[in-house]
């Protein structure tokens, strides 16, 4: 359960389970996957809107009560760019985690992101699929026949 897109379809009634991930893994030399995940317009959507929401919450301005401020606000204080890092790292967290239960990886490492954070960033669009990569160490084939 994460509060990005989880929480927010909750709110509407819908089922955490939304559109598919996509997720293509290609294996890398010394135990080493590669797997591009293409995640739906409809999720990065709500977990933009669940960062926005969460950091304009904890923003405090004279005159709005907290948690009343509007959306133009919160982004003129914060930026555009700081909302959509957060909502792409908890997109990306999320997206990572469904891919291992989704495809049953087995990672012996802690995921890589293959493209520079800020320039995902960049080219986010809330109301658009995104496509990133992560790269991981996973358990060697040899050691699982074994056992």
């Amino acid at each position: 359960y994460c509060y990005c897109c989880c929480a927010a379809s909750a709110a509407r009634g819908l089922p955490m389970t939304k559109t598919a991930l996509k997720v293509k893994i290609n294996e890398l030399p010394e135990n080493r996957i590669s797997v591009e995940l293409e995640v739906p317009a409809e999720r990065c959507k709500s977990c933009y809107e669940a960062s926005l929401s969460r950091l304009g919450s904890s923003l405090r301005l004279p005159g709005f009560r907290p948690g009343k401020i509007p959306k133009q606000v919160i982004i003129q204080q914060i930026g555009i760019a700081r909302i959509k890092a957060a909502a792409l790292e908890a997109l990306i967290d999320k997206a990572w985690k469904e891919a291992i239960v989704q495809e049953s990886i087995e990672p012996a490492s802690e995921a890589q992101l293959k493209d520079e954070l800020q320039s995902l960033v960049d080219r986010f669009n809330p109301n658009e699929n995104v496509t990133f990569t992560l790269e991981a160490k996973v358990a060697s084939a040899k050691k699982e026949e074994e056992e």
